[in-house]
């Protein structure tokens, strides 16, 4: 099993676990907004989306697929080392959200998620 077919299936599991648990969501949110811990999310984002780009082949059923979500794994990355205060302000609006709001989220998750584990 290659890279990216585990990291594809570790956010299959992180978007269940928000599915049912909305309240670690909104717990992680409210402590990676504070401080620098910004800056750890800015980093995984960032493997994430490296192994997406590196873990491409031709054994991929749509490489393109995971091509541009690690391009915008990367890009979501630089956009919260480059504007921080923003990236706060965008992990705050999850914090205070509704279970019901945060589950609708986990749901589309989940769905990119399976696509990103079938595209693998």
């Amino acid at each position: 099993m290659t890279w990216l077919k585990i990291v594809s299936i570790l956010l299959v599991i992180d978007s269940i676990i928000i599915l049912f648990r909305p309240d670690f969501l909104k717990k992680y949110a409210a402590v990676m907004a504070e401080g620098a811990k910004i800056y750890l999310a800015a980093a995984i984002k960032a493997v994430v989306g490296t192994v997406f780009l590196f873990g491409v082949s031709d054994k991929c059923t749509f490489p393109q697929v995971i091509m541009i979500f690690g391009i915008l794994a990367i890009a979501g990355a630089v956009f919260v080392i480059a504007l921080p205060h923003n990236a706060r302000t965008i992990t705050k609006w999850f914090a205070v959200k509704s279970s019901f709001t945060l589950r609708v989220f986990a749901l589309i998750y989940l769905l990119v998620a399976a696509l990103l584990v079938y595209s693998a």
